[in-house]
């Protein structure tokens, strides 16, 4: 009876501890000097432009691979792997998408602006700046020629 309790108690701790490295297991995501991305449990090597631990806390552990998978076959473990790559950068596939949305809304919105300051120079709107001194200066006629090309060059600059 004895026996059989501590049995019970060191294949308890064996099971806790076998658990805790697996759970301690992360893949770290690194790029080459060809730039191409790489996914591994291991360190890079040294010679990896960028590297990036992922964390998987919240992601269910690895399962332990079959010592006896067939030949052709994936193991559970390289199915889950791949997986958590293919998550991975659909996730950053995500991110990208929308921070390119963000900076073609800021292009479109300085476009206009740009356009605007344009057109209100063209028209020979009153323009007004502000000097060192922080007092108003009206733009003289003779400087409207310049101010107009340099709001040409903006304006193509962000509408391209």
């Amino acid at each position: 009876m004895i026996q059989v309790q501590a049995m019970r108690q060191l294949l308890t701790i064996v099971s806790m501890l076998a658990l805790a490295t697996v759970a301690q297991a992360g893949v770290t995501r690194w790029v080459d000097a060809e730039g191409k991305v790489h996914y591994s449990d291991q360190p890079p090597p040294p010679t990896a432009k960028s590297q990036k631990t992922l964390d998987l806390k919240a992601s269910p552990a690895l399962p332990i691979a079959a010592p006896d998978s067939k030949d052709g076959e994936k193991s559970l473990a390289e199915k889950d792997l791949e997986f958590r790559k293919r998550k991975v950068q659909a996730e950053e596939t995500a991110a990208k998408q929308a921070k390119d949305q963000e900076e073609a809304k800021s292009r479109k919105a300085n476009c206009e602006q740009a356009r605007n300051q344009l057109q209100a120079l063209q028209e020979g709107q009153r323009i007004a700046k502000f000097d060192e001194k922080g007092e108003r200066v009206f733009l003289e006629d003779n400087d409207r020629a310049q101010a107009i090309e340099a709001a040409k060059k903006t304006a193509d600059s962000w509408c391209k």
